[in-house]
């Protein structure tokens, strides 16, 4: 799946809108990360897929700019796991507790939309002081993308997305808002 997504250019949207919008930032290669990682999330309720398909992009960034291995794989691992609570995908659990509880996906993705926010402004607020702690950077403005120029040459690849979370919104099943999404 990361593999499509990738030769899609979903995995270049994600990480050229948040080098764009973060990149030059304090900490805005970790800040890429979990910016990244979370827009993945929203598609994707796999921390290790998260992990594999973000990662290979967000951990030699980070560590080209000052950043431990250590810390770096552990902003992404973070940054990651949170997908699993990031509407509309979520984990699998997601979709078995509607069943299982009889509870419309709706609801569960409504539940998880504020956890799921706070998480990931806590991971971003994290690298903020950490890199201001070590007095890390981040790249230059004229070196990071313009995020809408990225949103705009590939809107086309969010129609899925914004599909799935139309048609989840209005009623219909997971299984049959994933088939069309």
């Amino acid at each position: 799946f990361g593999a499509f997504l990738e030769q899609a250019g979903m995995i270049a949207l994600f990480t050229d809108f948040a080098m764009g919008t973060v990149g030059h930032t304090r900490g805005g290669p970790a800040k890429v990360s979990v910016i990244s990682s979370g827009l993945m999330g929203t598609i994707n309720g796999s921390g290790v897929a998260n992990v594999v398909t973000t990662g290979q992009f967000t951990i030699p960034l980070m560590k080209r700019f000052g950043y431990s291995p250590a810390f770096a794989g552990g902003v992404e691992a973070t940054s990651s796991m949170g997908g699993q609570i990031m509407p509309p995908v979520m984990g699998a659990v997601a979709f078995i507790m509607a069943e299982t509880i009889n509870v419309p996906y709706v609801t569960i993705v409504k539940a998880a939309l504020i956890p799921a926010i706070l998480y990931f402004l806590t991971a971003f607020w994290m690298v903020h002081l950490e890199a201001g702690r070590k007095g890390l950077n981040g790249l230059a403005k004229n070196e990071c993308p313009d995020p809408w120029a990225a949103v705009k040459l590939r809107w086309h690849l969010l129609l899925p997305l914004i599909g799935l979370v139309v048609l989840l919104f209005s009623g219909y099943t997971p299984l049959f808002s994933g088939t069309v999404g």
